[in-house]
């Protein structure tokens, strides 16, 4: 399927420029969960979608619908996501989301 090969290409041309900008992303975006809720990877150099939503978030795009429409996925999706993740945040994260728009900034989301 054409449009199934195009999304994937997307995914991977998404996931392949957004840590070759933040190269820690995931391990400091891991650092503001509980131990039990950190997130895994299927294949090293990719992102889940949960981790795609949160790239997102740290680039500044934080509208549920305009997330939903760039990853080809239901608003839902996306609401559901942040909720679960914001819920298994560690105590002291605050606002995971203000903490996730501050990754890359010299460690600042994990030390703060």
């Amino acid at each position: 399927d054409v449009r199934s090969d195009e999304l994937k290409e997307f995914y991977h041309n998404f996931d392949t420029t957004f840590l070759g900008l933040f190269p820690s992303f995931i391990g400091e975006f891991n650092r503001l969960l509980a131990d039990d809720a950190r997130i895994g990877v299927r294949r090293p150099g990719s992102l889940t979608t949960e981790l795609r939503i949160f790239a997102l978030v740290r680039l500044g795009i934080t509208d549920t619908a305009t997330i939903a429409a760039l990853l080809h996925c239901s608003i839902r999706t996306v609401y559901n996501y942040r909720s679960f993740t914001q819920r298994h945040s560690r105590p002291d994260v605050g606002d995971l989301e203000q903490r996730v728009q501050l990754i890359g900034l010299n460690g600042i989301a994990a030390r703060s």
